[in-house]
């Protein structure tokens, strides 16, 4: 079975460009098929990649000129490692050991470096890079210049732990698989603008998780969690985003208990939802006492999460509002159902 030029086993034929007969630097090497090897003057070797991705030029196997054999004392891991760390000095340690060791067998650096590419270390810190084909998506240095990004990002908001953010960082540097990668700028300006919208929240939420817990975290974590659910969960499985729908509300002066923001998280009020509900409340409140009927935040916040008698009843209240004052009556709505009272 044919190889390709990161070494990988493919179906396609071998074609002396793209596809060839073994591994990278391989002039022999035992295959699933059995123990092949190169005609010297027919065959080609494999390339492989160079450093930044792009291909080696390929040549025709010479018997006469094979490939240096390892040999321990003429090549050593300690050069190896000199090497790489000139190369590729941007290399974790792990990959750049592997580094070395392939160039102690190989004697040359493009096919190092391809070899490389098929360890695990390497596929660790980069295997979300190579395509199905087995080409790069981009050079190591742009993947990890491209996260640099993204944590300067967050460092401007005054986050500066990114261990939970890896794995989303991975992927967005990638575009998700699509080739199509967030750049940095680009998840800079989504920070900015989500910090933008919630900033002002953060010392209410703050405020209530020292009052709920005794335990005081500051602005950075709880934005951190609140832009992150791994983060969140890992600070209390979620409660800051019940503080967050609680805080929308206290900052209005409406005070309710956490179990009950605890429930209607769980059914689904979002802090958008929230922002506009008790937004709105005092104002709805206020126009159906003005009309000798009560309404409390209860029936308001039962209406946001889709309940039909809390909806109904605020229908009733501003139908009697318009005939009663001839006030012309918008609707505070999600979707089509009615969750307030606005007037025009």
């Amino acid at each position: 079975m044919p190889y390709n030029l990161v070494g990988q086993y493919t179906p396609s034929d071998v074609n002396n460009s793209t596809i060839f007969l073994l591994p990278p630097g391989r002039s022999s090497f035992a295959t699933p098929d059995g123990f092949i090897e190169l005609t010297s003057g027919q065959d080609y070797l494999n390339p492989g990649l160079k450093g930044d991705g792009t291909p080696n030029p390929p040549k025709i196997f010479n018997e006469s000129a094979p490939t240096p054999e390892p040999e321990e004392n003429k090549r050593s891991i300690t050069e190896g490692t000199q090497i790489a760390k000139g190369l590729y000095s941007f290399l974790p340690e792990a990959v750049v050991n592997e580094f070395a060791k392939a160039w102690v067998d190989s004697g040359d650096a493009n096919v190092a470096m391809g070899l490389t590419r098929q360890t695990k270390p390497w596929k660790d810190n980069f295997g979300k890079l190579m395509r199905d084909d087995g080409t790069l998506m981009m050079t190591e240095l742009d993947f990890l210049s491209t996260k640099a990004g993204y944590e300067e990002a967050l460092a401007e908001v005054g986050i500066e732990n990114f261990d939970d953010f890896q794995d989303e960082f991975d992927d967005m540097a990638t575009g998700y698989g699509t080739d199509n990668p967030v750049s940095s700028d680009e998840f800079r300006a989504r920070v900015d603008f989500v910090y933008a919208e919630v900033k002002d929240q953060i010392p209410e939420v703050s405020n209530l998780f020292r009052q709920r817990y005794n335990i005081s975290l500051d602005e950075p974590t709880i934005f951190a969690a609140l832009i992150n659910p791994k983060i969140q969960d890992k600070v209390l499985m979620g409660d800051i985003s019940t503080l967050q729908l609680q805080a929308e509300a206290s900052s209005r002066g409406f005070s309710t208990s956490f179990a009950r923001f605890q429930q209607l998280r769980s059914m689904g009020l979002t802090r958008e939802q929230a922002k506009s509900t008790y937004g709105t409340a005092a104002t709805s409140i206020s126009q159906a006492r003005s009309i000798g009927r009560d309404l409390d935040i209860t029936t308001i916040e039962d209406a946001a999460v889709g309940d039909t008698a809390a909806q109904q009843r605020l229908q009733r209240i501003g139908a009697e509002l318009e005939s009663s004052q001839g006030l012309t009556l918008g609707a505070a709505k999600k979707g089509d159902e009615v969750i307030g009272l606005t007037t025009d």
